[in-house]
């Protein structure tokens, strides 16, 4: 078994998904969606991690959808990310391998972060339906050395600066058990 399908099945595993269409609960839900931006919530980010580096990475993942419009799982394969889940509105979905669409980012520290539109990442992704009034920022963050956050946010960019610098600091918390 290769890595990639090593790396899916765990994937699969930790995340709680369906494959059906979403009931009319999780689309009210949805509609209803606001993301979380109280400083105090954000240390349940990073407490009660496992101590696997991919499933504690997965688990950040689902524990991100609260707090952003959006967001896209990324696993390194050589100079390309493949997506592998995604979340929209608080609910979160493992990719099939047919809407799996490799994409080139730029290379980054650790920990850092990056911002850019994000129309043009969603449709190299075919994942338009993350945005689709356009009305978010696409930030690019890389936690370890084999996976990555593509995070969507509709927050004003005063707000956004300082949300962005507390889940950065909580994520970096999970990740070395701090």
């Amino acid at each position: 078994m290769n890595i990639i399908t090593h790396l899916q099945k765990r994937i699969e595993s930790i995340l709680d998904h369906d494959h059906d269409v979403p009931s009319e609960e999780v689309l009210l839900a949805k509609k209803n969606f606001e993301a979380l931006t109280d400083p105090r919530l954000l240390r349940g980010l990073s407490e009660s991690l496992p101590s696997d580096s991919t499933d504690k990475a997965v688990i950040l993942f689902s524990r991100l959808a609260l707090y952003f419009d959006a967001g896209v799982f990324l696993e390194a394969e050589k100079n390309l990310w493949e997506p592998q889940a995604h979340f929209h509105h608080g609910y979160v979905q493992v990719l099939k391998s047919a809407q799996k669409k490799k994409i080139s980012l730029p290379k980054t520290d650790l920990m850092s972060v990056l911002s850019t539109d994000a129309k043009p990442i969603l449709q190299k992704m075919g994942l338009q339906i993350l945005d689709p009034d356009q009305k978010t920022v696409c930030l690019f963050l890389r936690p370890g050395t084999d996976f990555a956050f593509l995070l969507f946010s509709s927050l004003p960019d005063l707000w956004l600066k300082e949300h962005v610098r507390l889940v950065t600091e909580a994520i970096h918390r999970g990740i070395h058990n701090e």
